[in-house]
């Protein structure tokens, strides 16, 4: 079973080398490059100084296998709240065996709102990953929509009724 844990500002250390590896992951898409040290230039501090940032570690067994962020795009005291994924990433051995799936509905499951989903066009293997959990979870009840400007789907649910 995977658990999600909340990513502490003490454990911002081991968040941001896994993010090297989501980094390296997306430079195909991105076309992103290493600096003079070698690594992919990345900032985390704002997860712990504005609230609407939530990491997690996704666990199985003991063991991170990636990790995952729920923005919250008006703050979860809103009446009507919309999350968005804004980032996720499961290590390549333990893909295609169901964490990514099972790590995706449980977080959705932790907040009732309204949710966005979005991925590059160009990063396939990711459209129909999301295309086919979000149609799972809502029963095929939500909307896709592709945005040229940013070149990317973005899928919209609510499971406030679920």
């Amino acid at each position: 079973m995977v658990q999600l844990i909340s990513v502490s500002e003490e454990s911002k250390v081991t968040l941001h080398n896994i993010y090297q590896l989501y980094l390296y992951d997306f430079s195909q898409f991105t076309e992103e490059d290493i600096n003079s040290c070698g690594l992919f230039g990345v900032s985390l501090d704002h997860y712990w100084q504005d609230p609407r940032w939530n990491p997690f570690f996704i666990v199985h067994d003991g063991k991170i296998m990636g990790f995952l962020v729920v923005l919250f795009e008006n703050y979860d005291v809103d009446p009507d709240p919309t999350h968005v994924i804004y980032d996720f990433m499961i290590l390549k051995k333990h893909r295609r065996n169901g964490f990514g799936k099972e790590a995706a509905i449980k977080a959705f499951n932790l907040y009732k709102a309204n949710w966005k989903v979005a991925q590059m066009s160009s990063n396939e293997a990711a459209v129909l990953f999301w295309r086919s959990v979000i149609t799972e979870y809502t029963n095929d009840t939500y909307t896709e929509l592709y945005r040229p400007d940013f070149k990317k789907y973005v899928q919209s649910f609510n499971n406030k009724d679920f």
